[in-house]
C-alpha cells in the first residue's frame, strides 16, 4: 500500500477541520432567523433531543405566539418521552383551548390531576366550568383545591367570580377581601372592587384603585378610571354645595389625568375630560380649548371633543368656530342631539 505524504496527510487533516467547522457553523446558523428566546430552545434541542422538559418549553412559547399547530406537535413529544408529568397535560389543555375543543381540554386537566392532584389543573378545570355555566362542577372543584391547598389565592378568585355570577354580592365581596388577604398583589381583586364601589359612587373605591396602580402603576384604564371618580366626586360635591370637597376632588382629578397623559401622550379622553373641568367647572373657555383641540388632533373622529370645543367657543362668543365645530361633530355622529341643539342656538343668536 502506497503511503501518504507528509503533504497530502496534513492537507487531509486541513479539509477534515475545515469540513468540521462548517459542518459546525451551518448548525448554529440555522436558527438565525429566529427570535432569540425561540432560537435557543431549538439549539438546545438539537443537543438534547430527549428532554422533554425542553419540548415543553418550546410548546409553551408556540403557544404563547399564537403557534398553535407547532405548540401542539412538541407537547405530543414531550407527553411521548414522559407520560407522567401533570404540567405537560396542562400545557396540552391550554393548546386544546384555543384549538376550541372543550372536550380534550376537560379530558387533559382530568389527567393531570389523575397524576398528581395538580393545583393549576383543578384552577383551569373550574374556569372550563366556569365559562360553561356549570357552576355546580365549578364549585366543587374549587372546593377540592382549596382543601387540598387552603393558602390558595387564584381558588378563591375564581369563587369570588363563580359568586358574582350568581348574583351572590356579598358573598362576593367576602371572597375578594379573602384573595387580597391571601395576595396583596392581586391586581384583579382590588380593580374590580374599585370599579364595583366606582359605580356606586362610594369614595371607597378610591382606596383600591390606588392599591391596584401600587402594583401597576402603568396600567392606562386604572389611572383613567380614578380620573373618572375623582371628576364624578367633585360634580356630586358640587350638587351639594360642598364647595371646598368639589374643588379637592377635581383637582386629584386634574393631576389624575395628567399622571396618564406622560403614560400615554395619545390618551384623548385624558384631554378632552381636562378641557370638561376648565369648561364647566372653572370657567376657563381659553383652556378648555386648548385641551379639547389636543384631543381632536390626537383624534380626530372624536366628536364629543368637536362638541365640547364649540360649548367653549361659544361661551367666548366666537360664533363661527363654535358653528364649525358643532357641525363637525354632527358630521362625525348625526345623533348628537347636543350639537343640533347648540346650532339652534346660534342660528337664533344670526337673526
Amino acid at each position: 500500500m502506497r503511503k501518504l505524504s507528509l503533504f497530502m496527510k496534513k492537507f487531509l487533516l486541513t479539509s477534515l477541520i475545515i469540513a468540521l467547522t462548517c459542518c459546525f457553523s451551518c448548525k448554529s446558523n440555522k436558527y438565525d432567523s429566529l427570535p432569540a428566546p425561540l432560537a435557543e430552545l431549538c439549539r438546545k434541542i438539537d443537543k438534547a433531543p430527549n428532554n422533554s422538559d425542553l419540548y415543553q418549553q418550546r410548546a409553551e412559547y408556540y403557544y404563547y405566539n399564537s403557534k398553535i399547530e407547532e405548540a401542539l406537535a412538541d407537547i405530543l413529544k414531550a407527553i411521548k418521552l414522559e407520560d407522567k408529568k401533570s404540567s405537560y397535560y396542562v400545557t396540552l389543555a391550554d393548546i386544546y383551548l384555543a384549538k376550541n375543543e372543550t372536550d380534550l381540554v376537560e379530558e387533559m386537566l382530568k389527567k393531570a390531576i389523575a397524576i398528581d392532584n395538580y393545583n393549576e389543573a383543578y384552577l383551569k378545570l373550574a374556569e372550563l366550568y366556569l365559562y360553561q355555566y356549570m357552576y355546580n362542577e365549578c364549585e366543587e372543584t374549587l372546593e377540592t383545591a382549596i382543601r387540598l391547598q387552603n393558602h390558595n389565592p387564584k381558588a378563591l378568585l375564581t369563587k369570588a367570580i363563580l359568586l358574582k355570577e350568581k348574583e351572590d354580592i356579598t358573598g362576593w365581596l367576602r371572597m375578594m377581601q379573602l384573595v387580597i388577604d391571601q395576595d396583596p398583589t392581586e391586581v384583579i381583586a382590588y380593580s374590580d372592587l374599585a370599579f364595583y364601589f366606582q359605580e356606586k359612587l362610594d369614595p371607597l373605591a378610591i382606596s383600591y384603585y390606588n392599591n391596584a396602580l401600587a402594583i401597576t402603576p402603568n396600567d392606562k384604564i386604572l389611572n383613567y378610571n380614578l380620573g373618572k371618580l375623582y371628576q364624578d366626586l367633585g360634580k356630586v360635591a358640587l350638587e351639594n354645595n360642598n364647595n371646598s370637597e368639589a374643588e379637592y376632588y377635581l383637582d386629584f382629578a386634574k393631576e389624575q389625568y395628567q399622571n396618564l397623559i406622560s403614560i400615554d401622550p395619545n390618551s384623548y379622553p385624558a384631554y378632552n375630560n381636562l378641557g370638561y373641568i376648565a369648561l364647566v367647572y372653572e370657567d376657563n373657555y381659553e383652556e378648555a380649548v386648548r385641551f379639547f383641540s389636543k384631543a381632536i388632533e390626537i383624534q380626530p373622529q372624536y366628536d364629543q371633543a368637536w362638541g365640547n370645543r364649540g360649548i367653549a367657543y361659544y361661551y367666548l362668543e366666537d360664533w363661527q368656530n363654535s358653528r364649525t365645530d358643532f357641525l363637525k361633530c354632527i358630521e362625525i355622529n348625526s345623533d348628537n342631539e347636543d350639537a343640533i341643539e347648540m346650532l339652534n342656538k346660534l342660528d337664533a343668536i344670526k337673526k
